[in-house]
């Protein structure tokens, strides 16, 4: 055993200094770059760079016009609702919303109000039929939705309004879903 140096305590019965002792110190500037790294990442957070803030994407037609308000950063395990407002200038016989696949692509719909007349889904989408909607109605539907938690990445969330068949207003956006 060897003999503790001069100004400091000798060590417990069975330890030894070289074998039991870390003597290697560590600078502050670890600790101060792991604080660092910390705020700004909090500070991207507090800046929406994550996700959740909603964005308002709007299109007129002369049949109708559509506002979609609903994030375009959102975050794995997030629960947030979509505003989609159809303001009618001409009467639309048969109504329909659809929503491209990239909605429901590692998201959870958990509530739509009000309900649809019919839903559909096929390759284009998922439609929702409101019926007629008369000229002068304005008519916001909310939809609830979750990110799954292992999402992550980039995708369409586009959104058309037809009548019938025909195409009347069309909102093109995307989701970034951060892991």
């Amino acid at each position: 055993m060897t003999p503790a140096p001069e100004g400091i305590a000798a060590l417990p019965l069975g330890l030894e200094r070289d074998r039991h002792v870390h003597t290697r110190r560590h600078t502050p500037w670890v600790r101060r770059g792991a604080v660092v790294v910390m705020v700004v990442f909090i500070a991207l957070a507090l800046a929406n760079i994550f996700g959740q803030v909603s964005d308002v994407s709007t299109v007129d037609s002369p049949a109708a016009a559509l506002r979609v308000d609903s994030p375009t950063r959102l975050r794995g395990g997030l629960i947030f609702t979509s505003v989609i407002t159809v303001v009618v200038h001409q009467k639309l016989q048969d109504a329909k919303l659809v929503l491209s696949p990239g909605w429901f692509d590692g998201m959870t719909l958990n509530a739509q109000a009000p309900q649809s007349n019919q839903q559909d889904s096929d390759a284009g989408g998922t439609s929702f039929d409101f019926g007629s909607l008369d000229a002068g109605s304005t008519m916001p539907v909310w939809i609830s939705w979750q990110t799954n938690p292992t999402t992550v990445g980039r995708r369409s969330t586009d959104v058309t309004l037809e009548d019938g068949d025909k195409v009347v207003a069309s909102v093109h956006r995307s989701v970034y879903v951060f892991p």
